[in-house]
């Protein structure tokens, strides 16, 4: 799958699922450590793969909410990547992550740490950072069309893992009461699917009001891209829906089915200036959606993003 995901993305890029695949193997069978898997090798499924990871020169963590306590086994990972830099010496580095709910994950022996929200930053004692995500936008995003400010397209994404009990349920008849609230026409109504399987329920609990030809699936997104714009309002429980749309001028609800997890994450980004409404499907906020606010520029994380990207890879003249 991430070799289909990432192909061609750079001349240079490999994609792998080695450490994953030593994961499982610790998790089900393996009798060793990960470290020690890493270290000694040993197995004819992926030795091949873990020697080219050894020979990296430096290894980046990438963002998102993976490790914490909903997760805890991935803190291996981490061991994992410090076996990597005692064979090979490499630089460690991690951004833009989010660690809530905190888990057994450690960043000790890493040469650089950023996170994405407050309460990650006060778990490790650093200033908070930005979600990676940010950096995709490179220095500013996209230019915003003038409108006259009416919602012209409704987007909708309800999610049915990772969430309370009933929330699911509650989330959907929030997004059905919004579409009708807003006077949007079916036609104008699109459901944008994020992780294939756990957000088609949603689309099949709201297909009577989404556009016939309205269902993207993630495929579909991730080859030929997604518009978005100002004329738009997005409800959606996507963390990365709410960054990306807001980011190019969409309004939107940000729907929290998780608490402890999704609040913090969208939180997030709204304190940054999104203006989006974050709810756990409280009817109180519906009618307040044709009011809301533009999002703001996000000049701050865009060059703080930006920033730190150059640091850690400074170009070669």
């Amino acid at each position: 799958m991430t070799g289909a995901l990432f192909a061609g993305m750079h001349p240079h890029l490999v994609a792998t699922d080695a450490v994953f695949r030593a994961l499982d193997a610790v998790l089900r069978y393996e009798q060793r450590t990960i470290g020690e898997l890493v270290r000694d090798l040993g197995t004819p499924h992926f030795d091949l793969l873990l020697e080219d990871l050894r020979e990296a020169d430096t290894v980046h963590v990438l963002g998102g909410g993976w490790q914490n306590r909903r997760w805890a086994d991935n803190a291996l990972v981490l061991d994992a990547l410090r076996a990597v830099a005692e064979h090979s010496g490499a630089r460690l580095l991690a951004t833009g992550q989010g660690l809530m709910p905190a888990g057994p994950a450690s960043f000790d022996g890493f040469d650089h740490v950023s996170v994405r929200d407050v309460p990650s930053a006060e778990h490790l004692g650093i200033e908070r950072g930005y979600d990676d995500g940010y950096l995709c936008a490179g220095s500013a995003p996209r230019p915003r069309r003038r409108t006259s400010g009416d919602v012209e397209e409704v987007v909708v994404c309800i999610q049915d893992d990772l969430q309370d009990t009933g929330a699911f349920e509650r989330n959907v008849a929030y997004a059905r009461e919004a579409v009708r609230a807003l006077g949007i026409p079916r036609e104008r109504v699109r459901y944008v699917e994020a992780i294939p399987g756990t957000d088609h329920p949603g689309f099949a609990a709201l297909s009577d009001v989404v556009a016939e030809d309205g269902f993207t699936p993630f495929g579909g997104m991730w080859r030929t891209g997604l518009e978005m714009g100002p004329h738009q309002l997005w409800i959606s429980t996507r963390f990365h829906h709410h960054l990306m749309a807001s980011l190019h001028g969409a309004r939107g609800v940000a729907l929290v089915g998780d608490t402890g997890y999704y609040d913090i994450k969208h939180r997030s980004i709204a304190e940054l200036g999104s203006h989006w409404t974050v709810t756990a499907a409280e009817d109180s906020t519906i009618g307040a959606l044709r009011r809301m606010r533009a999002p703001g520029r996000f000049r701050r994380p865009l060059t703080a993003k930006l920033a730190e990207a150059r640091a850690l890879y400074p170009l070669r003249r």
